[in-house]
């Protein structure tokens, strides 16, 4: 109670003391030169042309004789507010379809220009950009960079230092590396950007430049390193007039073909063809259309075997779903309203066979048709509706010679609707959001799934003193309706454990045939300066679930967090930065039982030889986890951390302690080690893994990068699956490792592996029943069972009471390899060529028969499924 009191007394100190702070002028850092950099109002001045030039990195056509070329860029970092240690030019010029821009990147050392290939996206070696708010909403922006190599890579900026790479433009540029400079050619599309109607248009502006052999950033006007956002602080561009939106239509209709020797079935080769594409309304508003949409993706999701009660979070990566996602954002902690990987995920049912039967089932249910509008008008109001279709899908199951069909996932549609009006130059924000699900059910079988969802919310944002403190709330609630099969299911799930016999807050009922609750988030604080902070609290009710279009790890929870960050970015003696950060968390549930309280310190410091260190440790005092036994009840896991008695950061009472160390990221030889050690206060319980990380960029065009986790733990209270009251203790390995080879021919041309070699193995022992599952002695907590291992691999458990226990040996040697290898060709801007062999491994067996090692080494003997895919995609417009 008296956590929750501080919090509430924490905000209003923050409102307090934003109100009486620095009343007249607000600097933004304690150097008066930065902050009259930053205060300087820049503008720059496009010239328009009549012929537009060749985009070649040269900037030899005639009109770039035209204009004024713009220098006097000052240095960010490492030396914030000096002149940098390289000129750079900048000149911009337009006609009435595009946005020409010029980079003149001189450098003093001949043969140190950093021309590094890589993927799109990723920033590597030499690099220089622009950044245009085209809306001047002073929030969001779009970034358009061109490295030395002549790689590209775009971004939006969604404001507070928070960015989009999954936004991709179709756009044009290049470079060209001379001895003691190198230039670059932007070609942006007004059909690219949304910007409002007028007769001139008055955009934010941002330019900059990277050296990488220095990890100096040079920019055309300041933006400290200590503002609590960017956009706001842009320059401005001006000049552009005579531009007027027309309706633009883009296709992008593609084929593909798919060929699986692997597979038992007679058919294994598959085809498919669809089209994507989109309608530029005016210059503010788009609409994404989708028939038939191929939503592959290159990348697999990574290796994990997941013991806990949790949904694992998987980021989206569908071209579709990223396009102006940013507008249907409505995020909070850990959690969304709108999660796009639920429209189009794998069917939700799975039919049992009989020994003479096969099952022809698809990975993912597809998706009819999709419909996406997005845009923002002059007045600061942003829109977003989404609609999707996904068909009902079908098992095919073959017995002998004949075949059947099973519903596993029915008919459903999708709506998502989201608004969000500026006030005051972004300084206010105000929104809200609504989404539907419906799901046509006629299968008895599939009325486990709920018939329909609703869910809606708000949100609010104030920023004031220049950002420099901020407030924001959001809220929202959910109801769910379906068959009593469908909400007693939901009920008994993880996320709400209606079940939990120790809830008196709680009551399962099998006779429900609707769930509703809602939640919300506060949160406020300072967030720029060396000191910054911010505190939240978040809250879910027993009744709120956001998972079928949205995503949702727990409901039933109260989380309150402080945390403190005191940071330094000025070089002195050996050290060119740091900061360290204190984080407190306390949580609760509605039943007002605390569930944890945590304490977090982490440092970070960057050397001047761009080497850099980490440290973490962290430590729960109490910890009662109300899902490790699966809706049985809360079991108390025990203090880990910081606190022994009465004194606080007594030597021997940390229990997590995490060391990385970062060698300099602009060497061609890059590593990364660190260990991480847990101990629980039980003396049982404890974990350590070390991680290592090696990229090496054997040339310009060549590069191999892999990271590898090494992972022991003994968990003295894990929970037995499919019992109500059994726990034991894991000893369990685990390796993991992702690796990178890349080899480019140009920008566009590349061949590039990924593979993910996964291996766990796990061995319990020291079978328990839950006796007293809040107490905190473990000898009362517990009662010991004996166990007999039978010959049909399961164990009979039995104590000096009459109970019986059988179950199956829980022991697993978990085996799984995902790999890709990609040859990517884009032979015109937009338009690409994929080549794809997928290659997939997984074996779980229940008996340790080896080391961890040796299952490690030994998953390239496991079973193999390959997939060969060829496709073609084609985008031009009208």
């Amino acid at each position: 109670m008296l956590l929750r009191l501080f919090f509430f007394l924490f905000i209003l100190l923050i409102g307090l003391s934003s109100a009486v702070a620095q009343p007249e002028k607000y600097s933004l850092s304690s150097d008066s030169t930065v902050n009259r950099l930053a205060g300087a109002h820049k503008v720059y001045y496009a010239t328009r042309i009549e012929k537009r030039p060749k985009i070649d990195g040269r900037l030899n056509d005639v009109c770039w004789e035209t204009g004024i070329w713009s220098g006097g860029f000052i240095q960010q970092v490492p030396n914030q507010g000096k002149k940098p240690s390289q000129d750079t030019e900048i000149k911009l010029l337009f006609d009435n379809s595009n946005l020409y821009v010029g980079f003149k990147c001189y450098d003093k050392g001949p043969g140190k220009i950093r021309p590094i290939l890589s993927r799109r996206d990723k920033m590597a070696g030499d690099i220089a950009g622009i950044a245009i708010d085209s809306y001047h909403d002073k929030q969001t922006a779009y970034e358009f960079n061109v490295a030395a190599s002549g790689q590209k890579v775009d971004l939006v900026h969604l404001g507070a230092y928070l960015w989009d790479f999954n936004w991709d433009a179709v756009w044009d540029g290049k470079a060209q590396v001379y001895d003691s400079i190198w230039t670059s050619e932007i070609q942006i599309p007004f059909s690219q950007i949304r910007f409002s109607p007028g007769k001139e248009q008055v955009w934010g502006m941002h330019v900059w430049r990277w050296i990488d052999r220095l990890s100096e950033e040079d920019q055309w006007k300041l933006i400290p390193i200590d503002a609590p956002s960017m956009v706001y602080l842009f320059g401005e561009l001006r000049g552009i007039e005579g531009i007027k939106p027309k309706v633009n239509y883009e296709f992008l209709p593609y084929v593909n073909s798919r060929f699986s020797p692997n597979t038992d079935l007679k058919n294994k080769m598959s085809y498919g063809y669809g089209l994507n594409g989109k309608v530029g309304l005016n210059s503010g508003f788009t609409l994404d259309y989708a028939i038939n949409p191929d939503f592959g993706q290159v990348e697999a999701d990574p290796a994990v075997l997941n013991l806990t009660s949790y949904e694992i979070f998987n980021e989206e990566k569908r071209p579709f779903f990223l396009e102006g996602n940013t507008i249907l954002d409505f995020s909070f902690g850990e959690d969304m309203l709108y999660y796009s990987r639920r429209i189009g995920h794998a069917p939700s049912y799975f039919p049992g066979l009989d020994d003479n039967q096969t099952m022809n089932i698809s990975e993912n249910t597809p998706i009819l048709s999709a419909l996406k509008l997005t845009g923002k008008t002059k007045n600061g109001l942003s829109v977003g509706v989404l609609q999707s279709f996904t068909a009902k899908e079908n098992a095919i199951i073959y017995t002998n010679d004949s075949k059947s069909k099973m519903a596993i996932e029915p008919f459903t549609s999708f709506i998502v609707g989201r608004i969000k009006q500026d006030f005051d130059k972004g300084n206010t924000v105000v929104g809200g959001m609504v989404t539907s699900t419906y799901r046509n059910i006629n299968d008895t079988h599939l009325e486990f799934l709920s018939n329909s969802s609703l869910a809606g919310g708000i949100d609010f944002q104030h920023n004031w003193k220049k950002r420099k403190y901020f407030i924001d709330f959001k809220g929202f609630f959910t109801e769910i309706r379906g068959d009593e099969k469908s909400i007693s299911k939901l009920q008994y799930s993880p996320v709400h454990n209606y079940q939990r016999i120790d809830a008196g807050h709680l009551e399962y009922d099998t006779l429900k045939s609707s769930l509703s609750g809602w939640g919300g988030s506060l949160q406020g604080g300072k967030r720029s300066g060396k000191l910054r902070i911010i505190g939240s609290l978040n809250w879910r009710t027993p009744g709120v679930d956001l998972n079928d279009v949205g995503y949702l790890a727990q409901a039933d929870v109260i989380k309150q967090m402080v945390n403190v960050t005191y940071k330094v970015s000025q070089p002195k003696g050996i050290i060119q930065s740091y900061f360290v950060e204190f984080e407190q968390e306390h949580n609760w549930n509605y039943g007002n039982e605390t569930t944890l309280d945590r304490f977090k310190i982490h440092g970070f410091t960057q050397f001047k030889n761009l080497w850099n260190v980490h440290l973490n440790l962290k430590g729960y005092i109490n910890y009662f986890d109300t899902r490790e036994l699966s809706g049985n009840p809360n079991i108390f896991l025990g203090p880990n951390l910081l606190f022994s008695g009465p004194k606080l950061f007594k030597d021997d009472c940390f229990r997590d302690v995490e060391l990385f160390v970062q060698t300099n990221q602009a060497k061609d030889l890059f590593i990364g080690v660190g260990p991480r050690l847990r101990y629980i206060e039980d003396q049982i319980s404890k974990s350590s893994s070390f991680t290592a990380f090696i990229r090496w960029q054997i040339s310009d065009r060549f590069s191999i990068s892999s990271r590898t986790v090494f992972d022991h733990s003994i968990d003295n209270h894990e929970y037995i699956k499919n019992t109500r009251y059994l726990v034991g203790k894991i000893d369990r390995n685990t390796i993991s490792s992702t690796f990178r080879l890349e080899y480019f021919v140009s920008p566009e041309i590349s061949l590039q592996y990924y593979g993910n070699p996964y291996a766990s193995i796990g061995k319990f022992d020291d079978f328990r029943e839950v006796a007293d599952a809040d107490n905190k002695s473990l000898a009362l907590r517990y009662n010991k069972l004996e166990k007999t291992l039978m010959a049909n691999n399961t164990y009979i458990l039995e104590n000096d009471e009459p109970t019986k226990y059988t179950i199956r040996n829980p022991d697993f040697n978990y085996q799984k390899f995902n790999s890709n290898l990609v040859g990517r060709w884009e032979f015109k801007p937009g338009s690409t060529f994929y080549l794809v062999w997928t290659n997939s491994r997984f074996a779980n067996a229940g008996v340790l028969d080896q080391s961890i090692w040796k299952s490690f080494v030994n998953i390239p003997n496991v079973k193999s499924q390959n997939v060969f895919m060829v496709k073609f995609s084609y985008w031009f417009s009208l």
